[in-house]
C-alpha cells in the first residue's frame, strides 16, 4: 500500500474589507494602511478559523463530495482552508494523495483547484467582531483564478528571487506612476516574475492597489497612450508575419500589449523600424500576445473606487498624456502605410525572411489582399506610394527616422 502524502497548494486571498468603526466604502486588503494591516489580518483570521467550521460556511470551505479519479485516481481528499503566511492571507488546498503526484498530476490538481474559483469557491462575506466596545470589521473574500497557486517550497524560491532581483535594482520601487516610472515597473513586474505574464499582471494589480487610486489611474492612461500611439500599420504588418494564425484588431491589441511589456527600447525601436523586432527572441519563440496587461490599472481602479477608469479620465486629459508620450517617438517611414503582401517584404526584410519562405510568401500574394481596400481608412491610408526606408550597406538595420 501507497504512503499517503499531504501537498498543499496556496494562492493569494482577496479581501475587501469595511471597517465599521470608520464607515466607508470597502477597500481592498492591500490598500490598508501598514499601521492597520497586521491588526486587521489577526482580526480577519480569528474569524475565519470561528466561522470555518460553522454550517453557513461549508459551502465556502468544505468541498463537495466528488469523484477524485477525474483528476488523478491518487487522490484521498482535498480540503480548503485559510492560513495567514509573513502577513499575507493565502487560500490553501490540502491535498491527500496515495503516493506521490507526478508533475503531469499536480498539473491536472492545479487546474480542478482554478475551476472551483470560477465556479465560486471563497466567495463569502463574514462579520469579524473586534473586542471591547468597537463593532468590527465586515469582510468579503474570495480567490483570484489570475493569483498564483504554489507549493511552500515555490513561495519560497519566489521570496528568494524577489530579493536576489530587488538587490540588482538600480531604483527602489515606484510610490507614484509617471511615464517613466511606468517603465520601470514593468521591469521589476519581470524580474519579480521572470517574465511569466499571468503571474505579471497579477503582481502589477497588487502593487497598484497598494499605491491607490490615483496611481492606478495614471498606470491606465499611460499604458492605453502607448497602445494608441503604437497602433500604425507598418507595426501592424509586422504583428501579422509574427502571428502564424494571423493578426486581426484583437490580435493587434494583444500584440501590442505585449510590445509595451517587452520595454522602452524594445517599443521605441519597434516604431522606428518595425523590422527591429526580427531581433527580439520572443518573436520567434513566444506567442507574443499579453491580452491583461491593458486591464491591470482600471482592475485595480475599479477595485479601490467601483469607479471605471474610461468613465473617470477626462478625454482632454488623455489627449495631452498621449502628446507628452509622443515627445519621445520618431516614427520611422512607412510605418503610417497598409503594405500588402506584395510589399512586405521590401518593407520588412528580416521579419518577412524569419517567418515566411519564398514559397509561403508567394501564395500570401496569389490569395489576395492583405487588407480590406473597401474600408475607407484603408483606402486613404494607401493613397500615397509607401515611403522607402533609406539603407546603408555598411548596416543591417533600415528605417531613418522621418
Amino acid at each position: 500500500m501507497s504512503e499517503t502524502v499531504e501537498l498543499r497548494l496556496y494562492s493569494p486571498l482577496q479581501v475587501d474589507i469595511i471597517d465599521r468603526d470608520a464607515p466607508g466604502r470597502a477597500i481592498p486588503f492591500q490598500a490598508v494602511s501598514n499601521d492597520c494591516r497586521s491588526e486587521y489580518a489577526r482580526i480577519i483570521m480569528n474569524a475565519f478559523r470561528a466561522i470555518q467550521p460553522q454550517e453557513d460556511a461549508r459551502n465556502a470551505f468544505i468541498a463537495p463530495e466528488q469523484d477524485w479519479s477525474e483528476i488523478c485516481e491518487k487522490i484521498i481528499s482535498i480540503t480548503r482552508t485559510v492560513e495567514a503566511v509573513d502577513g499575507t492571507l493565502y487560500g490553501v488546498y490540502t491535498c491527500r494523495s496515495s503516493g506521490v503526484l507526478d508533475p503531469e498530476e499536480i498539473d491536472d490538481l492545479e487546474w480542478h483547484c482554478r475551476d472551483q474559483w470560477k465556479h465560486g469557491w471563497g466567495e463569502g462575506y463574514a462579520h469579524c467582531p473586534r473586542e471591547g466596545v468597537s463593532l468590527g470589521l465586515y469582510i468579503h473574500f474570495w480567490q483570484d483564478a489570475a493569483a498564483p497557486l504554489l507549493t511552500r517550497e515555490q513561495m519560497q524560491q519566489a521570496e528568494h528571487q524577489r530579493t536576489a532581483a530587488a538587490k540588482g535594482r538600480t531604483l527602489p520601487l515606484a510610490t507614484e506612476i509617471t511615464p517613466d516610472t511606468f517603465w520601470t515597473l514593468l521591469d521589476q513586474a519581470k524580474a519579480a516574475c521572470g517574465g511569466n505574464q499571468r503571474a505579471a499582471a497579477y503582481w502589477l494589480t497588487e502593487r497598484l492597489l497598494s499605491m491607490g487610486p490615483e496611481q492606478a489611474l495614471n498606470f491606465h492612461s499611460i499604458i492605453h497612450g502607448y497602445m494608441d500611439l503604437a497602433d500604425q500599420y507598418g507595426l501592424w504588418n509586422a504583428a501579422t508575419l509574427i502571428h502564424e494564425d494571423g493578426c486581426y484588431s484583437d490580435g493587434f491589441e494583444d500584440f501590442r500589449a505585449w510590445l509595451i511589456f517587452q520595454g522602452r527600447e524594445t517599443y521605441l525601436a519597434a516604431l522606428k523600424d518595425p523590422d527591429s523586432l526580427a531581433d527580439v527572441p520572443a518573436c520567434v519563440e513566444d506567442d507574443c500576445r499579453f491580452a491583461d496587461l491593458p486591464y491591470v490599472g482600471s482592475t485595480a481602479y475599479a477595485r479601490l473606487t467601483d469607479r471605471m477608469a474610461f468613465d473617470d479620465i477626462r478625454p482632454a486629459d488623455q489627449q495631452h498624456m498621449a502628446a507628452t508620450l509622443k515627445k519621445d517617438i520618431v516614427y520611422g517611414a512607412g510605418i503610417e502605410y497598409p503594405h500588402e503582401w506584395s510589399e512586405v517584404a521590401a518593407y520588412l526584410p528580416r521579419l518577412t525572411a524569419q517567418h515566411l519562405t519564398p514559397e509561403e510568401l508567394r501564395a500570401c500574394i496569389c490569395r489576395g489582399h492583405l487588407w480590406n481596400h473597401d474600408d475607407p481608412a484603408i483606402q486613404k491610408a494607401r493613397i500615397a506610394a509607401p515611403p522607402k526606408k533609406k539603407t546603408r550597406t555598411s548596416k543591417k538595420k533600415g528605417g531613418d527616422a522621418r
